[in-house]
């Protein structure tokens, strides 16, 4: 029974699986903390939503989409290129996944917020998207409506503001705050503007379709990776400090939260996970003993699904090892398979999909693209990684990783054999990366996710009641 002491909470996630996954589980603990939640996203997430507990309202029009699944942004992708990578691919999704979306994700929450605001009147309502979700910019922007009491934004990728003690999001270069660094980033952060000018613009464009404050100009309006930051109450990242680049110039509204919390919702459905038949063999492998088999975990995530960018690459490298190592495949999405024409190496095990708060416990080695969350869960489980992905967030989520020494970075999104062979060797061989990943997840153990977000929730609300 959710308690009418508490503010009401409208969560936003753009319906994307690295998006809205952690935002459900999110949603699923606030409703367990006593919390009313109303969800706002695709029209194919209300079962998911409701599974949680949380009221639904749908985006209706342009952004309402299911996993990029049922439109075609290859064709706004430049003449002749099969897939665009880096920097590019970012800014492709910029305009096109989340910049267009902001007029039907705004005229959403304005459904919701009446909703919300005529079933309660008098509690105060505390608006939380997801760091990419840029439907609530255009309220704090002042567009015209209903205006929540608060607005949280909550950090699902690598921090993505400009800084002067690094280079800009998406070069995945690391940072250096010497005089000499800085300058460099100086020069770069002003580069990443001009590359992402179109993004700039259609973000302007959509703000001022709302009738939000916006410039005519955009090189004048503020950089919109910037606002994400800037603009909301609090803006909590969903990760440790240690594990993020330092900014002597963060705003004071940035907090850490320490990681992810744990989620057993799959991606796509509400079906309860079976183990595998094969699972005890994996999880009795990983006994402290000399003679043990290493596992070693495969996963693409939910949206890539070109088996040849590491998963086949992956069990090829690793088919000569029966004696040492079983490789673990999760082929990202609940009823997907493998090619019929792929054989598969008597040492590895393949399932459609395995919550990773289950299996990560046993794994020696996470060989990923780089997602962010995938990332976030295998810190949470002391878990050392190789990462291989050029696209969206991936290279700075593999930057990152590297910065904190708890995987190799592979720096493509299309390893060879022989690279995937020794990378999965050096994570094994050398004992840093595992060290190193321990250390991590103590300082995790000393967070609480869920606590954390509670906390600025509630100092948000009693700020707008004092107000």
């Amino acid at each position: 029974m959710a308690s009418r002491c508490k503010p009401l909470l409208l969560i936003c996630s753009t319906p994307v699986s690295g998006h809205i996954i952690p935002m459900l589980a999110i949603a699923k603990h606030l409703v367990a903390r006593e919390y009313d939640v109303c969800f706002v996203s695709g029209s194919g997430y209300r079962q998911q939503a409701e599974a949680v507990g949380a009221e639904f309202v749908s985006v209706e029009g342009y952004g309402d989409f299911y996993d990029l699944t049922s439109w075609d942004l290859d064709t706004d992708w430049p003449p002749g290129q099969k897939h665009l990578e880096g920097p590019a691919c970012f800014s492709h999704d910029l305009i096109h996944v989340f910049c267009r979306s902001l007029p039907s994700q705004h005229e959403a929450i304005q459904r919701a917020l009446k909703k919300l605001s005529a079933q309660n009147p008098h509690r105060p309502i505390i608006l939380m998207t997801e760091s990419l979700n840029f439907g609530a910019l255009a309220i704090a922007r002042g567009a015209p409506g209903l205006r929540p009491d608060g607005f949280i934004a909550i950090g699902l990728n690598p921090i993505l503001l400009t800084s002067v003690d690094h280079p800009p999001f998406g070069s995945g270069m690391l940072p250096d705050s010497s005089p000499e660094g800085r300058e460099r980033n100086k020069l770069a952060n002003a580069a990443q503007k001009q590359l992402f000018g179109q993004a700039q613009a259609e973000y302007v464009e959509a703000l001022l379709s709302v009738g939000a404050t916006a410039t005519a100009r955009p090189s004048d309006d503020e950089f919109l990776l910037d606002s994400l930051y800037t603009l909301p109450d609090r803006f909590i990242q969903m990760c440790t400090p240690s594990v993020e680049y330092p900014r002597s110039d963060a705003p004071d509204t940035l907090r850490f939260a320490g990681g992810y919390p744990t989620t057993s919702v799959p991606q796509g459905t509400t079906r309860r996970w079976e183990r595998p038949p094969w699972w005890d063999e994996v999880t009795t492998s990983n006994t402290a003993t000399p003679t043990r088999k290493k596992i070693v975990f495969v996963c693409q995530g939910t949206v890539a699904m070109d088996f040849n960018q590491l998963v086949i690459p992956t069990m090829t490298a690793m088919k000569d090892r029966a004696s040492d190592i079983i490789v673990v495949i999760a082929l990202g999405r609940p009823g997907v398979e493998l090619p019929t024409n792929v054989a598969v190496p008597p040492n590895c095990r393949v399932a459609d999909y395995i919550p990773y708060d289950e299996l990560l416990p046993h794994v020696d080695v996470f060989v990923t693209t780089g997602g962010y969350g995938s990332f976030q869960r295998a810190l949470n489980h002391g878990t050392p990684l190789v990462m291989a992905g050029t696209t969206e967030e991936k290279p700075e989520t593999a930057a990152r990783a590297e910065w904190a020494g708890v995987a190799v970075n592979l720096r493509t999104t299309y390893p060879s054999v022989g690279q995937l062979r020794r990378a999965v060797d050096e994570v094994l061989v050398n004992p840093r990366y595992k060290s190193r990943a321990l250390e991590i997840r103590a300082e995790i153990s000393t967070y609480d996710p869920v606590g954390v977000i509670v906390e600025n929730i509630e100092e948000v609300a009693l700020g707008a009641r004092i107000s």
